[in-house]
């Protein structure tokens, strides 16, 4: 499965998907989607996304605003970057009667992240019934400028 085929219509996806999630997947990676408000305020529009089950490489564009000093990316938005990464990959996996919540983000700062773009790679290490590990790098020019371990709490929902 990939995500960078266009929007779905009729309930089919031109990439199979077949959730909820996974069809959201495919019109975000299209850019056929409205951005919620909290993405917008947060920086965090996608601008380009590839998909498969368990893994999205998602590219954000950090913007100048972002930076606790020039050319310094704020970590806080880094870590923000980890997360909506490993969120993506729990779309990717989870049925529709599903639900997810981070419930622990380790982020590793290796170099300084600088405004632009970052590509977000993340994968799914573990899943069990209760809980998944999604391990993210995040990638400037080629160069890992941090890696962490997103762990996401997995239930039913509630109807």
């Amino acid at each position: 499965m990939t995500g960078k085929a266009g929007a779905y219509v009729d309930g089919s996806s031109p990439s199979g998907a077949m959730t909820m999630r996974q069809k959201m997947l495919d019109v975000i990676a299209a850019g056929t989607t409205p951005v919620p408000p909290y993405v917008a305020r947060l920086s965090l529009r996608v601008v380009a996304m590839e998909w498969r089950k368990g893994f999205v490489a998602v590219t954000f564009n950090i913007p100048d605003d972002l930076c606790v000093e020039p050319k310094v990316a704020f970590g806080g938005h880094v870590a923000g970057i980890h997360d909506q990464a490993a969120g993506f990959v729990m779309f990717s996996l989870l049925e529709d009667d599903m639900v997810f919540a981070t419930t622990q983000l380790n982020v590793t700062y290796l170099t300084v992240t600088r405004p632009g773009d970052v590509c977000a790679e993340a994968r799914l290490d573990t899943m069990n019934a209760r809980s998944a590990e999604v391990r993210v790098s995040l990638l400037q020019a080629g160069q890992a400028t941090s890696e962490s371990l997103v762990t996401e709490a997995l239930r039913k929902a509630r109807r």
